[in-house]
């Protein structure tokens, strides 16, 4: 494996981890709001 492919997998999986925990910190948001009967 040349570096620059290793170089550009590991920028795609912490890109893909960034992506992933966004959506969790919004889920987490979405769901206070739920419980606190703001959104329903």
């Amino acid at each position: 494996m040349k570096p620059l492919k290793k170089r550009k997998i590991r920028k795609a999986i912490t890109r893909r981890a960034k992506d992933v925990e966004k959506y969790q910190v919004n889920k987490a948001w979405r769901n206070i709001f739920v419980q606190a009967g703001i959104l329903k």
